[in-house]
C-alpha cells in the first residue's frame, strides 16, 4: 500500500497512528463501511438561541442514554460520517486539506468547514479546530466555534468526548458516550 493508498487519518498521522489505542485504531485506520451504535450523554446550554442552532446543524438534542449510530464510509481520500443521534441526524465529508491546511483534517459539514489539527498519543485521539469556515469564508476569532474533540478507549470500547463552545455564548453542547460494533455491543456508557 502506498502513502496515497493508506486511510486518511493514517496519511495525516503518519507512524504515530500505531501509538492510538485498538479500538481507536480500527475506527480511522480502515478503508470501506464501518457501522456503530452505541449510547451518548449530551448536554445543551438551555435557551432558545442555543436550541436553535443545534437544531440548524442537526446536533443532538439534550438526553442521557441516547441511541447512537455512526456509519463511516472511507476511501484513501474522503470519509463520509453519517451520524444518528437519536431523531437527530446529520453528516459530513473529511477531507486531507492541502496548500496551507496541508497536514490537516478538513471537514465539512453543510455550510460549515472545520479545518482540524490531528494527534494522536497512546491514550486518545485528539482533534482540534483551528478554524472555521462559512459558506467558504474564514469566521473571525471571535465567533468561530471552538472544539477539541478526545476518542479513546474505555473498558475495551470506543469512547468519544465533543465539547463545542462558541466565544460570544459559552459552552454550547457536549457530547460524549461510547460506540461498538453490533457484534461487539455490550453495556455502553
Amino acid at each position: 500500500m502506498t502513502t496515497h493508498d493508506a486511510p486518511l487519518f493514517r496519511r495525516l498521522l503518519g507512524p504515530t497512528m500505531d501509538l492510538l489505542p485498538n479500538p481507536v485504531r480500527d475506527v480511522h485506520d480502515g478503508q470501506g463501511r464501518l457501522e456503530l451504535s452505541g449510547l451518548a450523554q449530551i448536554d445543551v446550554m438551555p435557551g432558545l438561541l442555543p436550541g436553535l442552532i443545534c437544531a440548524l446543524m442537526g446536533l443532538p438534542r439534550p438526553g442521557r442514554n441516547v441511541p447512537v449510530t455512526v456509519i463511516f464510509d472511507r476511501t484513501p481520500t474522503v470519509e463520509h460520517w453519517h451520524r444518528r443521534f437519536g431523531d437527530r441526524v446529520y453528516a459530513s465529508k473529511l477531507t486531507a486539506g492541502t496548500g496551507a491546511e496541508t497536514g490537516l483534517l478538513v471537514e465539512r459539514m453543510g455550510m460549515i468547514t472545520n479545518v482540524f489539527r490531528v494527534g494522536a498519543t497512546a491514550s486518545a485521539l485528539h482533534l482540534t479546530v483551528v478554524c472555521c469556515r462559512f459558506m467558504g469564508m474564514p469566521m473571525p476569532g471571535w465567533l468561530a466555534p471552538r472544539c477539541a474533540v478526545v476518542e479513546r478507549q474505555e473498558d475495551g470500547s470506543f469512547t468519544f468526548d465533543i465539547p463545542i463552545d462558541l466565544p460570544w455564548l459559552g459552552r454550547l453542547i457536549h457530547y460524549r458516550g461510547g460506540l461498538a460494533s453490533a457484534k461487539n455491543r455490550h453495556d455502553l456508557v
